[in-house]
């Protein structure tokens, strides 16, 4: 493999950091509408997004009845794991812990992924893992056992969050593990625009279920009067433009440009942007244990790409531009990552 051999670099790894850090800035959410509850907030973002995958929808309705009921209730399916579910429960970790603690958990995302296809196509012994782990691990305790001045949660809270970030971490690995599956299995028949606008209309569907917490869940309405009202809807909005449908346009055009070796270390970046957003939110430097604890967690899952890249587990695809930027990528695990 050499550098020639994939085109692009100088387009892709920028629209590939572009991606990771409106995915980072989706973590600004829950402080951003604070003190309305994370649910109104999940709510209010995946509606604005249903609304957009209708429009796309009602424009392909041609590629759209070319979608099985058992691909149509599979989008469906992953929208409600991998929208809901993790933003969902990042937003609950964010709110228990503090923003910088849910972002850092999301470094768990590139590893995870990583340790379920070698259980499942066994390449690297895992042994050789046994190093990224600790690496990581050891990221995380540090990042939560030193608390900043400022920050009010007790640990009971920081437990909590630091294990709604893990669920979060979980429900996004295995949102990006079925989601190629599914894609290499289905494609060419599947098309791209219109599978993300399924499984953005399933996320909506899913969404709404959670109204009757949001009504319970405590906090001022967001509807209570023009000062929360418009601050939120215009939250709910760039959450669903910018770290919806644009991250996935940069994501998609990057995968279309450069390997799954460089993509699957880029997306460990999404938890850098997302503490880095945080930090400048809340007007502070990093502590000692967050920017040791991050770095950490950095150095483990480029650790682990390495080793899996040294043992042919990420391998690239051919290169295919088709011009549709919401075409998801179907190249090696790490690199799969549609939008949330």
């Amino acid at each position: 493999m050499t550098f020639r051999a994939y085109g692009g670099y100088s387009v892709g790894l920028p629209a590939a950091l572009t991606a990771t850090a409106l995915w980072g800035f989706t973590f600004l959410g829950p402080a951003a509408v604070a003190p309305v509850n994370v649910y109104y907030l999940v709510v209010g973002r995946y509606a604005v997004f249903g609304v957009m995958s209708l429009v796309v929808l009602l424009a392909h309705r041609g590629s759209l009845r070319a979608l099985d009921t058992r691909h149509r209730l599979t989008a469906v399916y992953l929208g409600v794991v991998g929208y809901i579910g993790f933003y969902l429960l990042l937003a609950m970790s964010a709110e228990l812990g503090g923003g910088v603690l849910a972002s850092t958990m999301t470094g768990l995302i590139p590893l995870m992924v990583t340790l379920v296809s070698n259980l499942t196509e066994k390449v690297l012994a895992w042994r050789k893992l046994f190093l990224p782990v600790v690496v990581i691990s050891i990221g995380l305790l540090l990042v939560n056992s030193g608390a900043p001045a400022n920050r009010s949660s007790d640990a009971r809270d920081l437990v909590q969050g630091l294990a709604l970030g893990f669920l979060a971490s979980a429900a996004w690995s295995f949102f990006v593990i079925v989601n190629r599956r599914t894609l290499e299995r289905a494609r060419p028949a599947i098309d791209g625009t219109t599978w993300t606008a399924c499984i953005g209309l399933g996320a909506c569907l899913g969404s709404l279920f959670l109204l009757p917490l949001a009504l319970t869940g405590g906090g001022p309405s967001p509807f209570a009067d023009a000062g929360t009202l418009w601050p939120f809807l215009a939250w709910c909005v760039a959450l669903a433009v910018l770290g919806s449908w644009c991250a996935t346009w940069f994501w998609n055009r990057a995968s279309s440009r450069l390997p799954a070796t460089v993509m699957g270390p880029v997306i460990g970046m999404e938890a850098v942007f997302g503490a880095a957003f945080n930090l400048l939110w809340e007007g502070r430097t990093p502590t000692f244990h967050e920017l040791w604890g991050g770095l950490l967690v950095v150095s483990g899952v480029l650790l682990a790409s390495y080793l899996f890249n040294r043992a042919g587990l990420t391998r690239p695809g051919p290169s295919h531009d088709t011009g549709d930027p919401a075409a998801p990528a179907a190249e090696a695990v790490p690199a799969s990552s549609p939008e949330r």
